[in-house]
């Protein structure tokens, strides 16, 4: 039944260049049941060359030194092919800001490199609307730090996969200090707006503004991952932000589309701790996460995300392990059904500790949980607003109106919502996870006052303001230090010898 063809493959495998293959399938392919992604996996993997340099020890670090995209010495594209396994490429010493690729995709043929820039507002690798960024053909890690990478696209018309708007990896992609934005994977089958590789990690870095689009006009398409995509793996975030991604289907298409994961996709489920994932959109299931295992959420912000026409606008799980939320705030989203949390399936355990699930939006029943089959809900110190009558939640689960403030940057590294004054979810938290700090990190304490607040934001203890003394007169101080030394002067008047 499929056709698993890379346009460009064998050249990518004689020559280590033109990494734009994608990857046909057959008209009668069902977008949605796997076999498209896998065969776009399939593909990057024979088309992989072993890099002649792969022998050399130990690893080293070389410099770029042109911002050029000629295959000129010290340009990025001609010391990325050079390199040997675990080296590193430093641009730390590069003044330009954006280094253009003329030439298409980087292809990156070991199995471990690690590429660091001088900061991802300092320089950009920029795909100029024309190809991937990054091809990484190598079965371990690629690690990028302190740049961006943007505007990358991979087009597939017809009945073609699409995958890596910015980049596609055979291996795992570690983001540290970095960026992908502005990056667009369209095809029958889209997967990975931003990043398609098997699994993906971000340390106080940001998906932004990545697409990925189902756009054959002809029948029915699929997008999954708008910001990444984790094929077979699973997604991990620390102190980072998945911020205006989508997943979605071209607006002409008559047939539909099967689109989930607006923000992140993890086959294997994943961890969010201290990160916020914020105004993503997906046109089916899992406007902000939406995983097929169990992922787990500790002192971090979903909020402001769509899942459309299905269910899951902060999070879609479908699954039969464990899920987890802890000292989080999911809030502000949207669905069809379950626009804070949708649980598809049964899992081994559904946890929540101290989070608040409020204010999210739903077409048909409870707005902020939503469950497919009967669950019981363990934890404690809860605020849900409310919850389908099939979700069991823990017996002092609070159903007050949490008052939160606006998202906004209030401290660390990501956005928060705080706690208005007179919050009832201020000190009626837990810390069962023993957290050092709430989701802000360093210099905002958990714990501060009476108890932990529910939710990702500790409010400060606010002391009552100071009582202002009125500034004295020039001339009242002379008079007060008089009439305190009148009576003084009386009373020794009276004990003098006369």
């Amino acid at each position: 039944m499929l056709a698993c063809v890379g346009t460009a493959q064998a050249g990518a495998a004689a020559a280590g260049r033109n990494a734009g293959f994608g990857v046909s399938m057959s008209p009668a392919w069902i977008p949605g049941d796997g076999s498209g992604v896998a065969a776009f996996m399939l593909a990057l993997k024979a088309a992989r060359v072993k890099p002649a340099s792969a022998i050399r020890a130990p690893a080293a670090t070389t410099a770029v030194t042109s911002c050029a995209d000629d295959n000129g010495s010290g340009t990025l594209r001609n010391v990325v092919a050079a390199a040997s396994e675990g080296d590193t490429i430093d641009l730390g010493a590069l003044t330009c800001s954006v280094i253009t690729l003329a030439q298409g995709a980087i292809p990156v043929m070991a199995d471990t490199l690690t590429i660091s820039g001088p900061g991802q507002n300092a320089l950009a690798i920029d795909g100029a609307g024309a190809d991937r960024v990054f091809v990484h053909y190598g079965y371990y890690e690629l690690r990028l730090n302190a740049l961006t990478v943007r505007n990358g696209v991979n087009v597939r018309s017809g009945y073609k996969v699409a995958a890596g708007g910015c980049i596609a990896s055979n291996g795992y992609i570690t983001l540290d200090h970095s960026t992908v934005s502005g990056c667009v994977a369209n095809g029958e089958g889209a997967y990975g707006g931003g990043i398609i590789a098997r699994g993906v990690t971000l340390y106080t870095s940001t998906l932004s503004g990545n697409v990925a689009r189902g756009t054959n006009l002809n029948t029915l398409t699929a997008s999954y991952g708008g910001g990444a995509f984790a094929y077979h793996g699973t997604a991990a975030l620390y102190d980072s932000s998945v911020s205006g991604n989508g997943a979605t289907l071209d607006a002409a298409n008559p047939f539909g589309s099967y689109d989930t994961g607006g923000g992140i996709f993890a086959d294997n489920g994943g961890y969010a701790l201290r990160s916020t994932i914020d105004g993503n959109y997906s046109s089916g299931t899992g406007g902000g996460i939406a995983s097929h295992a169990g992922f787990f959420v500790t002192n971090s912000t979903i909020s402001g995300n769509i899942a459309k026409n299905k269910s899951g606008g902060g999070i879609f799980v479908r699954m039969s392990d464990a899920m987890s939320v802890s000292n989080s705030t999911i809030a502000h989203n949207s669905a069809f059904k379950g626009g804070g949390i949708y649980v598809a399936g049964t899992p081994q355990s559904f946890e929540l500790q101290s989070t608040i699930v409020a204010d999210n939006a739903a077409g048909s029943g409870a707005a902020d949980i939503a469950v497919q089959m009967t669950q019981t809900i363990s934890g404690a110190n809860n605020l849900v607003v409310t919850a389908a009558a099939a979700a069991a939640l823990p017996g002092d689960t609070l159903h007050a109106e949490p008052n939160l403030l606006p998202l906004a940057h209030n401290g660390g590294p990501t956005r928060t919502h705080a706690l208005a004054q007179g919050s009832p979810a201020i000190n009626m938290g837990n810390d069962v996870a023993n957290l050092a700090t709430d989701q802000r990190g360093a210099g905002f304490p958990r714990v501060v006052g009476a108890g932990p607040d529910i939710g990702a934001y500790e409010s400060a203890v606010v002391s009552p303001p100071p009582v202002p003394v009125p500034a004295l007169p020039g001339w009242l101080p002379g008079l007060l230090v008089g009439a305190l030394a009148w009576p003084g002067l009386r009373i020794l008047r009276r004990i003098s010898p006369s």
